[in-house]
């Protein structure tokens, strides 16, 4: 008997460019070489519109951003930084604001600081998520409205996800700019630290001896295309479960995030990986869950690293920020150590790089690289990214 079931095929979807500005300066390439030579952007801070108490943070410098930006008074610092990468992006790929072209951002807190400052020329109800994106869409004059997501820590891969399914799915759209940011604010100090979450120096992922996680600043974007271009990364497979395990508090057998990199690495095909970029944010819970996920899944031997250590945790462009990185590493076969790991500090050990086994662990050109993310509420994904 003939079957009428089709099988339809998902069209693959590639990174064809990528854009950073961190503390750490402006563009991936920068920000690659400065963490190859150990730069770090995580210091002490001692602001009172941030804190009562001094903490350990990565803030980017507004006196190094280019002034381009027309009637930078309208818009607040997060939105000007958006706009700087977004502008860099499209003119380094040429990119139309035409219908063809989809742009997803990515956010966990948007313009939160809004709710500090009462004398401000920027409208309170900027304050809203879809209100601030439109402002964005606004100046640039994209056609289509932007779609904005905020899904706690796994927001940035989220919206790799969400662009690369509609790039999929829908013949209107022939690229995508997925762009994540946030900025550091009394309102998120406070919430770390009322999770006693923050470390008072430094974060050590995956280290003995780690203390907790240091916040961070950043804004990372990439280009989707259909196309492959010279140089273009293969979103291979994507993987996204949440074990609704607590509020703030990961599961402790890893579940959501175990299901979400055997679908991923299913998606896949099932490759070999070069090595794991984890979340690792160098809390004593998240760090234990991530190894325990790992363990399952018989992927303790890759070598795995965490970025934390760089930048510290940038909430809504962590995703984005390392997958860019991790690109960087792809295209210029080049391990990333993890900065701050010094001793075993998990149940399960991990095969970390570190300075010493960076030049050990492959010799190699690198080819595939999973990326990790977990979040509040029990969410996680896992993206495979491979060389073309």
């Amino acid at each position: 008997m003939e079957s009428n079931i089709r099988i339809v095929m998902k069209a693959a979807v590639f990174i064809a460019g990528d854009h950073l500005i961190t503390p750490l300066g402006l563009g991936s390439a920068a920000n690659f070489g400065r963490i190859l030579a150990g730069d770090v952007a995580i210091q002490p801070i001692e602001d009172t519109d941030l804190s009562d108490h001094r903490i350990h943070a990565a803030r980017i410098d507004e006196n190094v951003w280019l002034d381009n930006i027309h009637h930078p008074q309208r818009y607040t610092r997060l939105e000007q930084l958006i706009i700087l990468a977004l502008q860099a992006m499209i003119d380094a790929y040429r990119i139309p604001v035409d219908h063809s072209t989809l742009v997803v951002l990515s956010t966990t807190k948007g313009n939160i600081t809004l709710l500090h400052r009462s004398q401000t020329a920027i409208p309170a109800e900027r304050v809203f998520l879809p209100v601030m994106a439109d402002a964005l869409q606004h100046y640039f004059g994209f056609e289509n409205r932007f779609i904005t997501l905020s899904n706690a820590c796994i927001s940035g891969s989220l919206a790799i996800s969400v662009a690369r399914q509609l790039l999929q799915h829908n013949d209107k759209y022939q690229q995508a700019i997925v762009i994540g940011g946030d900025e550091i604010s009394r309102f998120i100090v406070s919430g770390f630290d009322a999770f006693q979450a923050l470390a008072d120096e430094p974060c050590r992922p995956f280290d003995r001896d780690r203390k907790g996680l240091n916040l961070g600043e950043a804004i990372a974007a990439v280009y989707l295309s259909k196309t492959p271009t010279i140089g273009a990364i293969n979103i291979m497979g994507i993987g996204s479960y949440n074990d609704a395990n607590h509020i703030s508090g990961p599961s402790r057998t890893g579940e959501g995030l175990y299901r979400s990199i055997r679908e991923a690495m299913r998606q896949a095909g099932d490759p070999a990986l070069d090595f794991i970029s984890a979340h690792g944010t160098a809390t004593a819970y998240n760090d234990e869950m991530e190894a325990i996920a790992l363990q399952r899944c018989g992927l303790t031997a890759v070598p795995v690293h965490s970025l934390k250590g760089y930048y510290g945790h940038t909430l809504g462009a962590s995703g984005l920020l390392e997958t860019v990185l991790g690109i960087q590493s792809l295209k210029h076969d080049q391990l990333i150590p993890s900065m701050g790991y010094a001793q075993q500090g998990t149940n399960h050990a991990l095969n970390i790089i570190t300075p010493e086994n960076q030049g050990t662990e492959r010799n190699t050109t690198l080819g595939t690289f999973l990326k990790t993310a977990s979040g509040f509420g029990g969410c996680n994904i896992a993206t495979v990214f491979q060389k073309i």
